[in-house]
């Protein structure tokens, strides 16, 4: 008896040990974690209990306090087990829960073991156990015993048909967890049988509390975890960042090696030809322009990827976003033998409320991608609409007669850097990144966005939004895009004044450059505080071009101030900015200015600002 009770007592000490190691530690408190709590405090009370029944049955004569204390003492074996039952479950499936009942009622399986559970717990109080004997003690004490220690056997072969029959898809390191505590249950148990007169069941259960803190439960092991997920993110991170910065080293390269070569051509070029002067001035004029593109793209997508792209709703024309597109993709296409056709649907509403400038690039990216794949035939815009009370489906369609997508790389298409095998075969320049903005700008707008290919053939790509009506009056026919040539049709803007604000003289003399064939006169500084003055002064100027990133005083600053000026004729102030980012035009327009002029600038767009305002 002296060395059973020994070896509980140890137990109890190690189980006490266990306890005060596990809850000083940062706690994961999952429904598993709480479980292994009860499990906890259940061993307790089972070795307590254990040692309790001992010392009452040696040391003491009243039969009913003892009968009593082992009644108690063996119904938290039953407790324990139904714990464990519950524990292996959770832990099998990883099921999340916020307590023990919502794990109950999680499935019929568990409901039906419950009441299976409650049922065993009330028999077992009509099942008698023998007359204790302090001479000859029995940690097997008659019928009670061996009913609580068939439903212990009974619970771990249910664990083990549970892990055999759901169990196949679990991770292999909790299949062997399983396994490991089912054989030691075993063991436990023949000893158990085998050594009546040794505690070895409440000992076994000690020692599954270790196996499982070890193995399972220690917060350490959460941690060493998270570390390895943190890790694993950062080498995907590391490894994004490394492909990210490969794509884009060749991909601005590209276009940066035809800009700096044809340019120091162009200057140690000892005779001078003005014809082919001007072929490779075209080509480094279409070489920014990629570059341009490339480094929006870039700019586009990191805004995505931080969380703050917003939709910026406004009301809209579906035609005027029609016809700007129709005019830039003309300017695409160029002289290539590619018929760009726009077919737009005249029952459209006139006048739709949602986010055009988004919906604009979308488009834009898909045309532009068309004309990047397409060598010859044809590119159509189709746009239709079915109205739905206040809203309505807007349905667009851009099919080619391009390259087309072979079927296995149908899943690179959304995929940021993916290069499709026909791009990189015919010198197709772009970062991957036009149709990854796309989908998630269509996401963005609540949207979807999808495709069809036939390799060789040509590509349609599909994309449906649903826009809020503002006007139901039917948009109706939208005169031909006209076709654009390249050439500027430059106002005479004789005795107009302009008024240049820019910190870099560089870009002073690039704007000043473009501006001269209006024939303005024009006046440039190099800060804000040298604007605010030549206006203070009395200076009349007729518009004003401002850029926005300059030292001690930027652009919104000064705008400010201007339009605070008290009976002084300010002019229209045009945002110059390098601030290109997606809905930065948006901004600069709530700030106050006039209109928006993103650099590198656009000789149309710039023609456009001065068409509008002389």
């Amino acid at each position: 008896m002296l060395a059973g009770l020994m070896l509980t007592i140890g137990s109890l000490l190690f189980v006490i040990l266990l306890c005060i190691v596990y809850f000083s530690k940062r706690r994961f408190l999952s429904i598993r974690n709480k479980i292994y709590r009860y499990m906890l405090i259940v061993e307790i009370t089972l070795l307590v209990t254990e040692i309790i029944a001992s010392f009452c049955l040696y040391y003491g004569n009243n039969e009913i306090i003892n009968l009593l204390i082992h009644r108690v003492h063996w119904s938290t074996g039953i407790v324990w087990f139904a714990l464990l039952y519950y524990y292996s479950i959770v832990f099998l499936n990883n099921l999340e829960a916020n307590n023990l009942m919502e794990v109950i009622y999680s499935s019929n399986q568990n409901k039906v073991m419950s009441v299976i559970f409650i049922f065993t717990s009330i028999l077992y109080f009509f099942i008698p156990f023998e007359r204790l004997d302090p001479l000859n003690i029995s940690y097997i004490p008659g019928a009670a015993s061996y009913f609580v220690l068939a439903f212990c056997a009974f619970v771990v072969i249910l664990i083990v048909i549970y892990t055999l029959k759901n169990g196949k898809s679990a991770p292999l390191r909790k299949k062997v967890s399983i396994w490991i505590m089912m054989i030691e249950l075993i063991i436990i148990f023949g000893l158990q049988l085998m050594f009546p007169n040794i505690a070895f069941s409440a000992i076994g259960a000690a020692l599954q509390m270790f196996f499982l803190y070890f193995n399972i439960e220690n917060p350490d092991l959460e941690i060493i975890s998270e570390l390895k997920t943190v890790k694993n993110e950062i080498d995907k991170s590391n490894r994004a960042k490394s492909d990210f910065l490969s794509n884009m080293s060749h991909e601005i390269r590209s276009p940066m090696n035809a800009i700096v070569g044809l340019s120091e051509s162009l200057l140690n070029d000892p005779k001078f030809d003005e014809k082919n002067a001007r072929v490779d001035i075209k080509h480094i004029a279409s070489a920014s322009n990629n570059l341009l593109d490339i480094i929006n793209n870039i700019l586009d997508i990191s805004k995505i990827e931080s969380g703050k792209e917003v939709l910026e709703k406004k009301e809209y024309s579906i035609g005027n976003v029609a016809m700007e597109l129709s005019s830039i993709i003309e300017a695409r296409i160029g002289d290539r033998p590619i018929k760009l056709i726009m077919d737009i649907d005249t029952n459209i509403p006139s006048k739709l409320y949602g986010d055009s400038t988004k919906l604009f690039q979308i488009l834009l990216n898909i045309l532009t991608n068309s004309v990047k794949y397409t060598e010859v035939g044809k590119i159509k815009l189709t746009i239709t609409s079915d109205v739905d009370g206040d809203y309505v489906d807007l349905h667009f369609k851009v099919a080619d007669t391009g390259f087309g997508i072979k079927k296995e790389d149908y899943n690179k298409i959304f995929e940021k850097f993916s290069r499709l095998d026909n791009a990189t075969q015919n010198e197709i320049e772009g970062t991957g990144l036009g149709l990854v903005i796309t989908k998630k700008y269509v996401d963005l707008m609540g949207g979807k966005i999808w495709f069809e290919s036939e390799y060789e053939v040509g590509t349609t790509f599909f994309v449906d939004i649903r826009q809020k009506i503002i006007s139901k009056e039917k948009l109706g026919l939208i005169s031909d895009p006209i076709k654009s040539d390249g050439e500027i049709n430059y106002l005479d803007c004789t005795g107009k004044r302009v008024l240049i604000v820019d910190d870099n003289k560089l870009n002073i003399k690039v704007a000043t450059r473009l501006l001269d064939p209006y024939k303005f006169t024009i006046d440039t500084v190099t800060n804000g505080k040298d604007c605010i003055y030549k206006v203070k002064e009395g200076t009349k100027y007729d518009i004003i071009f401002l850029d926005h990133m300059m030292p001690e005083m930027d652009g919104i600053e000064v705008l400010h101030v201007l339009k605070k000026l008290d009976g002084y004729d300010i002019p229209p102030i045009v945002a110059l900015t390098a601030n290109a980012i997606t809905g930065m035009k948006e901004m600069y327009l709530r700030e106050g200015f006039d209109e928006y002029l993103s650099k590198p600038i656009n000789i149309s767009e710039l023609n456009k600002i001065i068409n509008k305002y002389f």
